[in-house]
């Protein structure tokens, strides 16, 4: 396989979302973050991530192949075999079980990893076959929850932030993945007769290439990001509650709110118009940022500088190289040779 091909079996474009969880976990849990510490829990996330997305692969195989969008991947176009990406997925087992060993092995750790992999693993086997959608996602999203608070108890014990921190990687699986990933794919899950938060609450594609949203889902998708901006809110002060005299942060309140206005109204007009399925995807990965730039704002200010840039260099460098090197790569090696 080319680079190319390796950069999309590994999802490489969007490790930078699976990296930032235990570092930021690890940022705002009571105690210090060490070097060593942060080097363990990014290979942590490489693990937890290439299991995660390859098992997923592996599950949704035959929907994949039915979908456009995912044509180009290796899995689909059989550069790779169902056995060894089978073999690759149960190999991360014992890695974040020695990785765990070497962050210090404390039980509460291991209980954080360990659920991780148990709700990502019901996700994936249920995921797209629950009859109650909203359930499965949010089996997903604690598993994201987890690997927050697996990096806090590797650092220390979790704080208040650790837990608000927490439900807001739930509420903000429940969008990306409830809502977000569900639109994008769905004409596809549709068609295949997957079960989707999306499909469940009756969105439908139109011969036309876009897609009705009905206002139940419209309500559901503004209930939580309403949830979620609530929570950003909360962040940054829920330790120093009740608040004395200057310990409320004005200008942070202000781009919070400011941010929050934006996301709130960024998803009403993408769930009021009918967008084109083909031009959906930009806007819903833009949400995307958009929602995670809130919990950056929230807590990153408080995190020691050497987490802080760990943590915008593990979610930015992926993002934006990722895909264009490989595509780099992919075009110098269709240029014909000059022998």
């Amino acid at each position: 396989m080319k680079a190319r091909d390796w950069f999309r079996l590994g999802h490489t474009a969007i490790f930078g979302y699976t990296a930032v969880l235990p570092l930021i976990g690890a940022g705002i849990a009571a105690g210090v973050v060490t070097g060593w510490q942060i080097w363990g829990l990014l290979a942590t996330a490489v693990s937890f991530h290439l299991f995660a997305y390859l098992l997923n692969d592996l599950i949704d195989l035959p929907l994949d192949q039915t979908q456009p969008s995912r044509a180009d991947y290796p899995l689909v176009r059989e550069l790779v075999t169902v056995r060894q990406v089978r073999f690759w997925v149960v190999g991360q087992l014992p890695i974040l079980l020695l990785l765990w060993w070497a962050l210090g092995g404390n039980g509460r750790s291991l209980l954080w990893l360990c659920w991780a992999v148990v709700a990502m693993a019901i996700y994936n086997f249920g995921g797209k076959r629950s009859p109650l959608p909203p359930l499965t996602d949010l089996v997903q999203g604690s598993s994201w929850a987890a690997l927050l608070l697996f990096g806090a108890a590797v650092v220390g014990q979790p704080t208040e932030q650790t837990w608000v921190a927490a439900g807001f990687i739930i509420v903000y699986i429940l969008l990306v993945n409830g809502i977000n990933g569900s639109l994008r794919d769905l004409a596809n899950d549709y068609a295949f007769g997957a079960q989707t938060t999306a499909i469940w609450l009756r969105a439908r594609p139109l011969p036309d290439g876009r897609f009705y949203i009905p206002a139940r889902l419209q309500i559901y998708a503004l209930f939580w990001q309403l949830v979620l901006n609530a929570l950003a809110l909360i962040l940054p002060v829920i330790d120093k509650f009740p608040l004395g005299p200057g310990e409320d942060p004005v200008v942070l309140n202000i781009v919070l709110q400011l941010l929050s206005i934006v996301c709130f109204v960024y998803l009403w007009q993408v769930t009021r118009f009918k967008i084109p399925l083909a031009q959906m995807t930009p806007w819903l990965m833009a949400h995307n940022i958009l929602m995670l730039l809130l919990l950056f704002t929230a807590v990153l200010p408080q995190i020691d500088p050497l987490s802080r840039w760990t943590i915008l260099l593990a979610f930015a460098l992926p993002l934006f190289t990722a895909d264009s090197l490989a595509e780099q790569e992919w075009q110098s090696a269709s240029k014909p040779s000059k022998s």
